[in-house]
């Protein structure tokens, strides 16, 4: 006959001569027999009728086929999105479809049509949907063996069909029946209605002493004292405070194979326990799938068919050659690569990089596609750079399978496909293949509860305990929600409901108390991307209590001894295989960068002296230091700079140096008022074609578009009778000038000196239309104009027999005067003073003025750190002076 059992020893099943189903890897290395599952038995079965599961691809292309002739809709793709989860459960459920297209709710009718195109479309392809592989499986059933089934302790209706049609004589089937869930109950029941027979367990011949939590669960008995609740304050905590204490058990020689960790949501902890078991050098294995878009090599081909789709644009295959995948790029060519800025093929080709395997210019046919995408794999030498990674090597195989499935029946007529769409479609591939997060053997194990049904493990950690994970909320599918569900089943279907649902979730937790022999220990983050959590339901029915343990936790990595020992300096004096000078020292800089103490080298005090004498100054560089000294400092002294750079587009410095020029040449002829209303627009045409001409602005994307726009403005300036009032002659344009201002040597340039009865005027443009910010003044503020005063005292050495009337900022995109700043000789004087002793102290610490306008255009932030911290330093210039 065939039995059903309750429960079934372990060791006599591993003794038995019978082949074992299970579900998981991990059950069946328990029980150690080889891993057979109802799945692969099915795919067998299938495969022998000729048929074929369909590829995620394929399955989603011809259900969006069936969309297209059954729905009415312009959102063919998404619409087939939407759809796919509520078809595969119809599938699932085995539901006889045309009955289902007689009820009278509309929206299930064409639910039901939809399915039966799809399913059409699929029988024309010879293959199935994967949902409904166990139903095929058991239709094309022709030999029956006897296996013993373990581990399908909530089975499904299809997979109570699947093992009634492969189960011969002597199968064992073990079902765990119990009143909490009564679905095993109907399943015993339609079994026997097959022949099947109840059988009453063998007295188990293990002895392991179990922690009776079922019952307790039931509150048939007390907790045990080696069932614990941990609370941590987020979930990186969690996982920390979790692997320190496996580690302690390790320690305590309790070997890996003996613990487990258990999480109901695995994609949740997966990477956050990979990262902290790397540091804590303890082996993981991780059996959850990920998308292989996830994955280095997923992210690399997207790039790869970013730059096909929009023909060699300059960021993305600059990250393509640069991909740790690929590596073509040296030094030198990426150097010269930021510089120019290459766009399309032939440009980066000059760079002496061949790109010419992956230049898809023209259409081809599917097949042709997916073999020139996998030679560009071979020639590129992917493989070789992926075999590093566990997962990359996994991704690589995956991806060429997939890329195979492309074009199953490749075709000489098969018309060319247009790059847009396959790359379309090969992004829809990378988003539903999937590999293994962590693939591998060894180490401590993190399952899914139902992957754990009828093991035992000594120690078992449980992650997330919390509302909404364990048990995981309950969703409504808003196109067969739960109330159509339930008319449905009073119609006589079998399809699962919210109670189910619920049960289902119970029956799990139930199951899963039954895997731990020595102590169980459950724990949950307080708070889980930044939103707080509540304890589940089941820990109060198991009468558990939190009890915090952040603080008692060992130390279980040598990073996390040194960020304590840091803290305690005699305890890393003690431990010298800890004691790393350049990391001491190193946060002995951090602290004392964020502490009360005054700046020192690392803050741009260097103490090394300069002789004021020596350095020649600009005025933007005396503005530059009179705002912020460690700006200066590491601009002049440091000298550091960004890598060169191609500009994307016409930025505010060589903006300014094109107006600079082009009215420079303009105004050669150019005297008065008068003369300027003579002035026509060919030769303001003229001056700017030479000013573009000598800044090479033609090599800027889009300048020819943006050229007009700036020509006008030009246009418009010298169009204002303010640009140069009547009775004003301009005396000089771009005139150099060096001299020495209160004992510092100055050099620079003005733009224009205007001469009228009252004297010169000086006049500075300005592409802003704001006053430029000055020099910090005695309350740290950067309200000392310097620029202009600096240049009157220049024009005035250089014109001694004429007075400076005035001197102002004249904004060329505003088309008028915005600024004609009081000269302050007395403060200026003081600030030519505070530059001496800047240099002669080497003094420069990061103090900005107080309203950070030297922080909005700096490129040092990186360097500097500016932020909270300067509020607690004691940076005053009196002190300086002193």
């Amino acid at each position: 006959g065939r039995y059903i059992v309750s429960e079934l020893d372990s060791k006599l099943i591993a003794r038995a001569k019978f082949q074992v189903i299970t579900p998981s890897k991990a059950i069946a290395h328990y029980l150690q027999v080889p891993h057979l599952s109802l799945e692969s038995l099915a795919q067998n079965i299938v495969r022998r009728r000729g048929l074929g599961v369909a590829g995620a691809l394929s399955s989603r292309r011809l259900l969006q086929d069936a969309v297209r002739k059954v729905i009415k809709t312009r959102d063919i793709a998404g619409t087939a999105r939407a759809y796919l989860t509520t078809v595969k459960d119809l599938l699932g459920s085995g539901i006889d479809l045309h009955r289902l297209q007689t009820t009278p709710d509309l929206r299930i009718q064409e639910l039901a049509r939809l399915t039966l195109a799809y399913q059409e479309r699929l029988r024309k392809n010879r293959w199935i949907d994967g949902a409904e592989l166990y139903w095929q499986g058991a239709l094309g059933a022709q030999y029956q063996k006897y296996y013993t089934f373990y581990g399908y302790f909530a089975p499904s209706q299809a997979e109570l069909t699947l093992i009634n049609a492969i189960a011969g004589a002597k199968s064992i089937f073990v079902l765990p029946l119990d009143e909490l869930y009564p679905k095993n109950l109907q399943a015993a029941s339609w079994l026997q209605s097959k022949g099947w027979e109840r059988s009453t367990p063998e007295a188990p011949t293990n002895t392991a002493r179990k922690l009776q939590l079922q019952q307790c669960f039931k509150q048939k008995s007390n907790l045990s004292p080696a069932t614990r609740l941990r609370t941590f304050s987020d979930l990186e905590a969690e996982v920390r405070g979790t692997l320190a204490q496996v580690k302690v058990l390790q320690s305590q020689g309790v070997a890996l194979q003996k613990m487990v960790l258990v999480a109901r949501e695995e994609q949740l902890y997966g990477e956050t326990i990979i990262d902290v078991a790397w540091e804590y050098n303890l082996p993981v294995q991780i059996a959850y799938e990920i998308p292989l878009e996830q994955t280095r090599l997923g992210a690399w081909f997207k790039l790869l068919l970013e730059v096909i789709r929009d023909n060699f644009p300059f960021e993305a295959t600059a990250k393509l050659l640069s991909h740790p995948l690929a590596a073509r790029m040296s030094p030198e060519q990426w150097r010269s690569a930021r510089e120019s800025h290459p766009q399309g093929l032939a440009a980066w080709q000059q760079l002496g990089i061949d790109l010419s395997l992956i230049d898809c210019a023209t259409s081809y046919t599917r097949s042709a596609w997916s073999d020139h995408l996998l030679a560009i794999l071979t020639d590129w030498d992917v493989l070789e750079n992926v075999r590093v990674w566990a997962r990359e090597v996994v991704a690589y195989y995956r991806l060429q399978s997939g890329l195979k499935e492309l074009s199953p029946t490749p075709s000489s007529s098969a018309p060319p496909l247009p790059r847009q769409v396959l790359i379309s479609e090969i992004n829809e591939l990378l988003a539903l293949l999937t590999v293994p997060v962590q693939p591998g053997r060894g180490g401590i194990e993190l399952h899914c509860p139902t992957a754990l049904f009828g093991t035992n493990y000594a120690h078992v950690f449980v992650f997330g305990a919390v509302e909404g994970i364990l048990p995981q909320a309950i969703a409504d599918n808003p196109l067969l929600d739960f109330h159509s569900r339930q008319q449905l089943v009073n119609r006589g279907f079998n399809i699962s409901t919210a109670k189910d649902l619920a049960l289902r979730e119970t029956w799990d937790f139930y199951c899963m108390l039954n895997v731990p022999k020595e102590s169980l220990t459950f724990s949950y983050p307080q708070l889980i991307d930044r939103s707080p959590s509540l304890p589940s339901p089941y820990l109060s029915r198991l009468g558990l209590k939190p009890s915090p343990i952040d603080n008692l936790l060992p130390l279980a990595s040598i990073e996390e001894a040194r960020r304590l020992y840091l803290r305690q300096p005699d305890l890393l004096t003690a431990n010298h295989t800890l004691a790393i000078t350049s990391i001491t020292h190193s946060f002995q800089v951090e602290n004392n960068r964020e502490s009360a103490r005054a700046p020192d080298q690392y803050d741009g005090v260097i103490g090394i002296g300069i002789d004021p004498q020596q350095k020649i100054f600009s005025a933007s560089q005396l503005i530059q230091l009179g705002q912020c000294p460690f700006k200066w400092f590491s601009a002049r002294l440091l000298k550091l700079q960004e890598l060169p750079e191609a500009e994307a587009d016409l930025g505010a410095a060589v903006r300014g140096n094109l107006y600079h020029r082009c009215l420079e040449l303009a105004l050669r002829e150019v005297k008065t008022a008068e003369d300027l209303a003579q002035f026509n627009r060919q030769q303001l045409e003229g001056a700017f074609s030479a000013a573009e001409r000598e800044l090479k602005l033609s090599q800027l994307p889009g300048w020819s578009a943006q050229r007009q726009e700036h020509l006008e403005l030009l246009a418009l300036n010298l169009a204002k009778a303010e640009f140069l009032p009547t009775g004003r002659e301009v005396l000089a344009t771009e005139t150099d000038f060096q001299m020495q201002w209160h004992g510092l040597k100055v050099r620079g340039q003005v733009d224009r000196i205007d001469r009228s009865d009252r004297g010169l005027t000086v006049i500075d443009y300005k592409t802003s239309s704001t006053t430029p910010p000055g020099v910090k003044d005695a309350a740290g503020k950067a309200n000392l104009d310097l620029q202009l005063a600096l240049y009157q005292d220049a024009i005035a050495e250089q014109y001694r027999n004429e007075p400076i009337d005035a001197a102002a900022y004249y904004s060329l995109t505003k088309q008028k005067t915005i600024g004609r700043p009081q000269k302050k000789t007395d403060e200026l004087a003081a600030f030519a003073q505070r530059v001496k002793v800047h240099l002669q102290q080497g003094y420069y610490p990061v103090a900005p003025d107080r309203d950070r306008q030297a922080c909005r255009y700096c490129n040092y932030d990186l360097v500097c750190r500016q932020g909270d911290r300067l509020s607690r330093k004691p940076i005053s210039f009196q002190d300086v002076v002193e």
